[in-house]
């Protein structure tokens, strides 16, 4: 506890999933742009694969866990299908959206490249500023129930960190900043963890800290890890997509109580992730056949899911 409060509320405060996958998101799909992306449809469908694979397993145990929930009407099951509104996983509220941005990111490419970077970074950060108002004043009353608004206002509300990645990818400011710091060896890792814990500390006090992910991202980059964690992260990252639509179906919906029953919240950490992670391998075994019958054998093997 610190100051009477629970330190894993404190760590919520400097956890934030979806701006560090817009950021890595936004430079992945900048640099596949660059060299001419020939698979962005094919790049979807194997997203949505995977994401009706899982929701099929799950509906299909929800059904007999909470019957009068899994799946219940036509119309709530067409909108988990088409993850237009998840009603079903409620963290799933991410997908919709991104998929519109990875679809519409040529288009966003392109008019990226009529501005400067700081140009971009005040506009997209005045938009984000701006959902996010209208999103803390109105959603209760009125953003959460239509959704047909919602969605598209979260593309905008979105943007801001997806941009941050794609404009790191444009002017190589990663390759540039590794480059640069090569010849300090072991204490650009000490400098680094630094800047993580700075960052982090800011983060607990300041909230809406908007350039945290992008700060820990850079931080990262430049710590020295062993090759094992490397790989474990490699790992780790390959399934993160699957794990990401897996996860919350243990955690919060349907085996709430085996999770928690853990006690300490790494431990509970720890068995959530191997569950996920051997869930992600079943999944991609059982959605191979159906790959196979829309999809080239290269699409089938691009790693992670993006």
């Amino acid at each position: 506890f610190v100051d009477g409060t629970a330190l894993v509320y404190v760590l919520i405060q400097v956890t934030n999933p979806v701006a560090f996958f817009l950021i890595l998101g936004g430079y992945g799909l900048y640099k596949v742009y660059e060299k001419g992306d020939k698979h962005r449809w094919s790049r979807l469908l194997k997203l949505y694969i995977h994401y009706w694979a899982i929701l099929l397993i799950f509906l299909v145990i929800g059904h007999f866990i909470v019957p009068t929930k899994y799946p219940g009407s036509v119309v709530a099951l067409l909108k988990n299908v088409t993850g237009f509104e998840t009603t079903y996983n409620g963290e799933m509220w991410f997908l919709f959206p991104y998929v519109v941005l990875s679809a519409l990111s040529p288009f966003i490419f392109r008019i990226m490249a009529k501005f400067r970077a700081i140009t971009i970074i005040v506009i997209t950060l005045f938009i984000h500023l701006c959902t996010s108002y209208s999103i803390s004043r109105y959603g209760p009353s009125f953003w959460y129930h239509n959704y047909w608004a919602y969605n598209p206002l979260l593309v905008f509300h979105l943007l801001f960190s997806f941009t941050l990645g794609a404009i790191a990818a444009r002017s190589r400011f990663f390759e540039q900043l590794k480059a640069w710091t090569d010849s300090y060896g072991g204490v650009k890792s000490i400098i680094a963890w630094g800047g993580i814990a700075i960052l982090v500390l800011i983060s607990c006090v300041f909230r809406y800290n908007f350039f945290y992910a992008f700060g820990i991202i850079t931080c990262l980059l430049l710590v020295r890890m062993p090759r094992w964690i490397q790989t474990i992260l490699g790992k780790l990252g390959d399934q993160s997509m699957n794990m990401w639509m897996i996860h919350s179906w243990f955690c919060y919906y349907l085996f709430r109580d085996f999770i928690y029953s853990f006690s300490y919240p790494l431990l509970i950490f720890v068995v959530l992730t191997v569950i996920s992670y051997v869930c992600s391998l079943i999944v991609n075994i059982l959605v191979r056949p159906a790959e196979r019958l829309v999809m080239t054998r290269s699409e089938i093997n691009t790693k992670p899911i993006l």
